[in-house]
């Protein structure tokens, strides 16, 4: 007999466009689950950096909160510092005034000239002095005052007063300290 050629009566189209959309689901659902594993990738690399970067911030500002108490520290030293330096000048200058009395007197009782004597020395600005004496002539109060700046004390002298009272010449004397 002859061969009859096979028909197949089967829908064979409908069978592919089957097998293709279940590939094609298959497909997006593998996409979706890609998609889902990649997003929760990245939100854990997100979480863990933004972790690692609140860690840093916190460990950074627990040591700027060291160094700001360092710093303060550091402050309140130097103003110790300044402070105790400001005394120890003050003490030097005091120091340095106290031998600077002693030596004016001491210098004063040598220049004076025989037959002059102060009787009263007065400072209203620890820099300039008005020596007030007696002297039993002019030539000595002009003596006295071209011997005042030989001292190393006081600078040159200005004559504010003199006047004869009683066979004996009163004087007024200003003069400024010569700063060292």
């Amino acid at each position: 007999m002859i061969k009859l050629i096979g028909l197949n009566l089967l829908p064979y189209r409908e069978i592919e466009r089957k097998k293709k959309l279940d590939a094609f689901k298959r497909l997006m659902w593998m996409c979706v689950l890609a998609g889902v594993v990649a997003a929760g990738v990245v939100w854990f690399l997100l979480s863990q950096t933004i972790r690692n970067h609140e860690d840093r911030n916190k460990f950074l500002q627990t040591n700027i909160a060291e160094l700001d108490k360092q710093i303060k520290e550091v402050e309140e030293l130097e103003e110790r510092k300044r402070q105790f330096i400001a005394r120890k000048e003050k003490i030097e200058e005091l120091q340095h005034e106290r031998y600077q009395v002693a030596m004016m007197f001491n210098d004063l009782n040598r220049i004076m000239p025989e037959g002059a004597f102060l009787t009263h020395i007065q400072s209203n600005d620890g820099k300039t002095y008005n020596l007030t004496g007696v002297a039993l002539s002019d030539s000595k109060v002009a003596s006295f005052m071209r011997s005042l700046p030989s001292t190393g004390v006081f600078s040159v002298p200005q004559l504010v007063e003199i006047k004869t009272e009683k066979g004996v010449q009163r004087f007024t004397i200003s003069s400024r300290l010569v700063s060292k």
